[in-house]
């Protein structure tokens, strides 16, 4: 028979690789100045994204140009509905639409997304074969005389930190993932589960700065609840288990 307390130090190690593999906040810069009033809508700009940056793996030209719009359109579609929930009312910027004074615009590029090995993460896990991705994002408010910036900061993290089965641990969670990707009715970025899974969290991580730098304004709506970013190097206090997959989950600070 297994006692329960023995396996208490194994699950704690679980949490905190789940952790781990997550998506964290660096080099983080606001404007401070007081706002008069937050948002009326914030609009999500699809993120810059050259092919270069996309580590695919061995498809064709086509495929991999096929995969870099599904990536963009996944994340401004996942950005634009964690906004909705923890910071405002929001959509993704449609093609030729132009912000209006009072809306906030959320653009950036996408600067690295490598798929890493599926093969790897499944059997060994801890890290080989993870996948990787790294945005830099800003969030403007839209004036009558242009974009008055309000905060920078890029992310990045990766999936694949979590033991695989060759270490005798079945984790599910990225394996079996619903992510933002596939809830966009994604056919093609369904094969990489991982890369999901890094947009899905990804979002998640630029709404908690915008949620927390509103609540810190005293902007943020009573139907809202802020929620604080993942800095970089700081371990989330809670794991959130209702996620698709572990991600970090605190009230604001």
């Amino acid at each position: 028979m297994i006692r329960p307390l023995l396996l208490l130090p194994a699950f704690v190690t679980l949490l905190g690789l789940s952790a781990c593999s997550s998506v964290g906040i660096y080099d983080l810069k606001k404007n401070d100045a007081r706002l008069a009033q937050g948002p009326t809508r914030i609009l999500v700009q699809p993120f810059s994204a050259p092919l270069s940056v996309f580590q695919l793996g061995e498809r064709s030209a086509q495929e991999k140009s096929v995969l870099r719009d599904e990536i963009v359109t996944a994340l401004a579609r996942g950005t634009a509905s964690q906004l909705r929930t923890h910071a405002a009312d929001a959509a993704v910027l449609a093609r030729g639409q132009q912000p209006a004074p009072g809306t906030w615009l959320v653009r950036g590029e996408i600067r690295r997304v490598d798929q890493g090995s599926r093969a790897l993460r499944a059997v060994v896990g801890l890290g080989a074969g993870r996948t990787e991705m790294q945005t830099r994002v800003t969030v403007c408010q839209v004036t009558g005389a242009g974009l008055v910036p309000l905060i920078r900061f890029n992310t990045t993290g990766s999936s694949g930190l979590e033991p695989g089965v060759a270490l005798g641990v079945a984790t599910g969670g990225v394996g079996t993932a619903v992510s933002a990707a596939s809830a966009a009715g994604s056919l093609v970025l369904s094969s990489l589960p991982g890369v999901s899974s890094d947009i899905d969290r990804t979002s998640y991580e630029i709404a908690a700065v915008v949620s927390v730098y509103l609540q810190r304004q005293g902007l943020l709506g009573s139907s809202r609840t802020a929620i604080s970013p993942n800095m970089r190097g700081k371990l989330p206090t809670t794991v959130n288990l209702n996620r698709a997959v572990p991600a970090p989950l605190r009230s604001a600070d």
